[in-house]
């Protein structure tokens, strides 16, 4: 996070070199974002209307497990991606409502973005077009965040350095969205592992009466592989942001966290190949790692609340 530190960012060769090659990146990726979004969901009423009901003459919907996986996955992408480029775009110097506007409309499209999709599912079709709209407007607000963060970068354009209310504001809509991921990650749990160490072991080891292969070593590599980093990344975002509040115990909090992410991610391994009683650390370490991200987002709101955080501006 050296970047809400760093009010000159030229000046440090290797931190430019960093910021700019992030914001290449990130063009590139917003870019290939049309074509990503509009191959899966489709642009228009018609093709996101087959995704989720797969036929117009006889809809039936997609099973909901894959709804839950769609949210779960494209949500971490988006707020990390997020979190950095609005870092980066707070240095530009340009009116402080436009900042706002800007990194408030981003997460907020992406918010509705997802959430439209239960909407879809749940209640009516026709909030597929907000699910569209939303979409749209969310590359529309982080296009023009790139191309004004790549413009300060590549010009002699002077940054400015940020004020204290936009990081706040930034932390706190950051650590705010995970209220929305826990929720998501215990409907996700539920759906597709089950909330019984019987039905998680069956998930694992497989049940041929219900026509359930056993997982491979290779497929539970596949998950866990890109898991650890995932998590790594998004739990020492909000575990670092904990460190500037006046949580007592951010040591052990921390831990809790780390660990029962490793957990989590282990078990299933350990289910497969050791015994199915690890089942019950698979439940428990899940249940630990939502209670500990839960507990950490509410004290870094609460202090930002508060005006407690200590130099929150040092994140």
């Amino acid at each position: 996070m050296r970047f809400f530190i760093s009010s000159n960012i030229k000046s440090n060769p290797p931190l430019y070199v960093a910021v700019v090659l992030f914001l290449v990146s990130a063009l590139v990726y917003w870019v290939i974002a049309w074509f990503v979004y509009s191959s899966k969901y489709g642009l228009n009423y018609e093709r996101m209307f087959t995704y989720f009901f797969t036929d117009p003459l006889y809809p039936e919907r997609i099973p909901l497990s894959q709804v839950l996986e769609d949210v779960h996955i494209n949500f971490f992408l988006v707020t990390v991606f997020l979190i950095v480029l609005a870092s980066v775009f707070i240095h530009k110097c340009v009116r402080d409502s436009i900042k706002y506007t800007l990194i408030l409309s981003s997460f907020v499209s992406v918010l509705l973005d997802l959430g439209s999709s239960f909407l879809i599912y749940f209640l009516s079709p026709l909030f597929i077009y907000l699910k569209i709209a939303s979409f749209i407007a969310f590359q529309v607000s982080t296009g023009i965040m790139i191309l004004l963060s790549i413009k300060l970068y590549l010009t002699r354009e002077k940054e400015e350095p940020p004020e204290r209310s936009i990081l706040y504001t930034l932390v706190f809509m950051f650590t705010s969205t995970v209220f929305f991921f826990v929720l998501i990650n215990f409907f996700l749990f539920a759906t597709k592992l089950g909330v019984t160490p019987q039905q998680v072991a069956k998930y694992y080891l497989g049940d041929p009466a219900s026509f359930i292969r056993p997982k491979t070593f290779e497929g539970l590599l596949d998950v866990i592989a890109p898991h650890t980093v995932a998590m790594v990344v998004y739990l020492f975002a909000l575990v670092h942001f904990s460190f500037f509040t006046n949580l007592k115990r951010k040591v052990f909090w921390s831990c809790v966290c780390m660990v029962s992410a490793i957990l989590d991610n282990l078990s299933g391994l350990m289910i497969r190949f050791l015994s199915d009683h690890f089942a019950y650390l698979k439940i428990i370490s899940f249940l630990l790692l939502q209670v500990s991200m839960l507990y950490l987002s509410i004290v870094v709101v609460v202090s930002i609340l508060r005006h407690r955080a200590k130099a929150i501006v040092l994140l």
